[in-house]
């Protein structure tokens, strides 16, 4: 079976569709003090107000934690993604494992209460107003405690720890006073006129401007609250990535930790809810498929996501009416990047035709089996602010004439003297290699094949790869690219990304350097839009014009989607796209009246 002939049966079918998997539906507007839901419409509908469903899962079987009341016990056994990691810091971190491991460790000033509806609730802050647009007021959560660890030692939270982590963000400068790149979000808080705390419990916030994007940014996976006393003792060392050094007032406390990825969280006891699990261990075993069914299938992991259909067949049909499938995209889509402000990859035949060169059905029908999504810069699980599959297509780098699409792309690269550039080496992630294995070579080998050029994997692991985006290494006088996951997409709405990766005033536009005024200019009232509506129909032009400009700098492809197999007992919260650690205390538990409990090793 082709994969060309493969995907044109699944889109003419309709199966492969934006709203039928988690994440497609829900997006965040912001109001007075609240996000509103909104929904989009399927590949070939206008769009329109819906609600999608939270996940795919057996007849009759939940896979949500809304079922039965919540019980308190047992320990989580979950798989880390290994030796994936930056820093402690998570300010200056942009390492999704970082996110997920805050997540359960430290809360942020709010928080998504659910992605799939589109909801706000109080962190650390208990409540808010805004009395203005230029102005947000934050009310401390009482009985909010810092873990027990040096120097903070269970303190409680003040309204100064919100005021300082606000304050750092703006400032994007270390304890020395120096300025630092790894601020990757700074520019997120760059409307922040002044941080004030007006009493012991309360924080105001004043703007520049009004700022629609700000409740949500606090709201981010890497916006945890971090004790000021711990940055003053830790700031220098929080790359040594040691459990003493992670302290947060989350429902989790990280008692051991080793590079490899394995690591033991045990319940904050003074967290201000219920936290349902004793602990939580993780294992790393993201890369060993063997490893991970076998442990799944002696219960020694709750929840297992298969790469392979036949797995998946086979354990659903073994473990009939004992186990969970839900369908959910990949948290972290998968593209590549190079620095187009500079000789190779300033030249748009080039680049257009490297674009249109990989084969995006055959990665997906090959390597990933036919479980994912074509993926232009706003992807599917962001699909309200993106364009239509059907409009999708049309664009080169995702035609079906796959033959039209191999001579267009040797046409650029031979206009753009690509065959004078010799050797090209395309970085590949290890940890990416390891889950896809042979990955690298059809990446490789498709390359080859319709550019003519040698095309030479080498396989690193992500630091490095994120060091050299970093300092715009790909590219910039040298002939390389890099695949992989990229970072992963942090809420339902894609407005405040775009603007800081693709508007050439903004600092992480520097590591890919393609200027498009006309994304400038968009990506500027989108920022100050507080209409969804209207954001949505910006955002939709943003997407066109990236896709003109072949990505931008970021070659999107594709997303994932994965099949999560749980055990029964298994309560999880809401399964979407994002990270959701922070919802893990609250809303996962073991249902120990479930039949599959029994047999479970404590």
């Amino acid at each position: 079976m082709s994969q060309v002939n493969y995907w044109l049966r699944r889109a003419q079918s309709g199966r492969v569709t934006r709203r039928r998997f988690v994440g497609g539906a829900a997006l965040a507007g912001v109001g007075a003090a609240s996000l509103g839901l909104v929904g989009c419409g399927d590949d070939d509908d206008a769009a329109e107000p819906t609600k999608a469903p939270a996940g795919t899962a057996a007849p009759g079987v939940s896979p949500t934690a809304a079922t039965t009341k919540a019980q308190k016990g047992g320990t989580g056994r979950f798989v880390s993604a290994n030796n994936t990691w930056d820093t402690f810091d998570v300010d200056r971190s942009r390492f999704s494992p970082v996110a997920w491991l805050m997540g359960y460790t430290n809360l942020g000033i709010t928080q998504w209460k659910s992605f799939t509806k589109a909801e706000l609730e109080g962190g650390m802050a208990e409540k808010w107003e805004q009395p203005d647009k230029n102005t947000i007021v934050f009310k401390l959560r009482p009985n909010v405690f810092w873990h027990n660890k040096q120097p903070v030692n269970g303190r409680a939270s003040t309204a100064d720890d919100i005021a300082q982590f606000i304050k750092r963000n703006v400032a994007g400068k270390t304890l020395d006073g120096a300025d630092d790149s790894n601020f990757y979000r700074k520019s997120a808080y760059a409307n922040v006129e002044s941080v004030t705390t007006t009493d012991a419990t309360t924080v105001t916030v004043k703007f520049s401007k009004p700022d629609p994007f700000f409740l949500t940014t606090l709201a981010g996976s890497y916006s945890k609250v971090q004790a000021p006393e711990a940055i003053k003792l830790f700031e220098k060392d929080y790359a040594s990535l040691k459990a003493d050094l992670v302290i947060g007032t989350g429902a989790f406390v990280l008692k051991e930790w080793a590079a490899e990825g394995r690591s033991n969280w045990v319940r904050h006891d003074k967290f201000h809810r219920q936290v349902n699990f004793d602990a939580i261990n993780w294992y790393p075993l993201f890369t060993d498929q063997a490893a991970q069914q076998a442990a799944f299938e002696q219960k020694q992991l709750d929840t297992f996501s298969p790469t392979q259909n036949a797995v998946i067949a086979d354990l659903l049909k073994r473990f009939a009416g004992k186990i969970t499938e839900t369908k959910v995209f990949s948290g972290n889509p998968q593209a590549g990047t190079y620095y187009g402000g500079a000789a190779p990859w300033n030249n748009t035949n080039l680049i257009g035709a490297i674009f249109r060169a990989f084969d995006r059905r055959a990665l997906i029908s090959s390597i990933l089996q036919g479980k994912a999504a074509l993926s232009g810069n706003v992807p599917p699980p962001q699909a309200a602010f993106g364009i239509t599959e059907k409009e999708l297509i049309t664009f080169p780098g995702y035609l079906e004439d796959r033959a039209k699409e191999e001579a267009e792309a040797k046409k650029m690269w031979d206009a753009g003297g690509g065959a004078a550039l010799g050797e090209i080496t395309v970085d590949i992630p290890d940890i990416w290699e390891g889950l896809y294995s042979g990955g690298s070579a059809l990446i490789t080998n498709q390359l080859k094949k319709v550019l003519g050029n040698e095309f030479k994997a080498k396989i690193e692991n992500y630091t490095t790869i994120s060091t050299k985006v970093s300092k715009a290494q790909y590219g910039n006088g040298k002939a390389n690219i890099w695949w992989g996951w990229i970072t992963e997409i942090s809420d339902p709405e894609p407005t405040l990304l775009n603007y800081l990766q693709y508007n050439s005033k903004q600092p992480q536009w520097q590591q890919f350097g393609v200027k498009i005024d006309k994304v400038d200019t968009l990506t500027d009232q989108a920022v100050l839009e507080f209409d969804i509506a209207k954001r949505q129909a910006i955002g939709q032009e943003v997407n066109r014009e990236l896709l003109k400009a072949y990505g931008a700098g970021v070659h999107y492809s594709l997303v994932g989607v994965n099949s999560v197999l749980d055990w029964n007992y298994f309560k999880r919260p809401e399964a979407v796209p994002f990270v959701t650690t922070h919802q893990t205390g609250t809303d996962a538990y073991f249902d120990q009246t479930d039949p599959t409990w029994q047999g479970r090793q404590a």
